[in-house]
């Protein structure tokens, strides 16, 4: 959450701006937890979880803009019910808490990956 507001910039990793996947690097990196660097990489990392098993920390993923393969991620905040929250780097926003109750997050969930027990 301490990057929140910071505005999108691709391949960023500073509070100066970040993309989805250099939130999830440079988060992890401050708990000296190494990851990889995308969010496909990423989604190859650690166990998938269902839904109904989520927990925040978990790492969210979603296939966007009409692709066939995993291309944003996000880090789970909280979970409410069949609501899950997150926050990841928006192209259009920045660094914002999202819904899996959007309409736009629910058609384009892909998985849920658990990197740490």
């Amino acid at each position: 959450m301490d990057y929140k507001g910071v505005r999108y910039r691709t391949g960023g990793t500073t509070k100066s701006g970040m993309d989805c996947s250099g939130l999830v690097y440079t988060t992890f990196k401050s708990f000296d937890i190494n990851v990889p660097r995308t969010s496909g990489s990423l989604a190859l990392q650690g166990k998938k979880v269902s839904k109904s098993k989520a927990l925040p920390g978990d790492l969210i993923f979603f296939k966007t803009n009409g692709k066939r393969s995993i291309n944003h991620v996000g880090i789970i905040t909280e979970i409410n019910g069949n609501e899950i929250k997150f926050i990841h780097a928006s192209t259009s926003s920045g660094v914002i808490v999202s819904s899996t109750a959007e309409r736009y997050y629910a058609n384009t969930f892909a998985q849920i990956n658990r990197l740490i027990e």
